[in-house]
């Protein structure tokens, strides 16, 4: 698949499975010779790839919002969401955002550039929609270095004490920058 030709991810519930794990390997391959280029965050993208497919296969951003904890991870995003043909230009003046960026696209719902903020956001987000009686799905996907932190923690603890709908994806990769430490890990 031309992965620059992307525009949005509506196409991916036209494609099989064997057409989405082919375009999971050419994301794959996108993203190597892009970032190799530009810099940016290889490991957390590339071990994403299925589940951000996944992800907008079966919901429907952006009525459906889906938050990255940190967005280091956020880059298949970026490409399902029609943004390869910046890539050239991740991370540098003008160009793309290395995060979700609420003014780079429709489809970022949310903005972070430090850890373990997505589930605070995404409980913030289904809040709002629950007084607005919208109907969307809320998704946060946080890495298991980012569920370690006192705000995760708190986020987790208010969303089970309240009666809204969350929906919280862990991405458990036992790596954190370092190898992980704790009782949780």
């Amino acid at each position: 698949m031309e992965i620059k030709k992307i525009e949005n991810p509506r196409f991916l519930k036209q494609l099989n499975i064997t057409e989405l794990n082919q375009l999971s390997q050419d994301i794959r391959d996108f993203l190597i010779e892009n970032i190799s280029q530009t810099g940016g965050h290889f490991s957390s993208n590339l071990g994403i790839v299925e589940l951000t497919v996944a992800l907008h296969y079966v919901f429907d951003s952006p009525d459906d919002k889906i938050l990255f904890d940190v967005g280091h991870q956020s880059y298949v995003h970026k490409i399902l969401t029609g943004r390869a043909l910046q890539f050239s230009k991740l991370k540098k003046y003008g160009g793309l955002c290395g995060f979700q960026n609420r003014q780079e696209s429709i489809y970022d719902p949310w903005e972070a550039g430090h850890s373990s903020t997505a589930i605070s956001g995404a409980t913030g987000l289904a809040l709002a929609r629950d007084l607005k009686k919208e109907k969307f799905e809320v998704v946060s996907v946080i890495g298991d270095a980012a569920l370690m932190s006192g705000e995760s923690l708190e986020a987790l603890n208010f969303l089970g004490g309240i009666d809204t709908k969350v929906i919280v994806i862990l991405n458990d990769n036992n790596m954190s920058i370092s190898r992980n430490v704790g009782g949780l890990s």
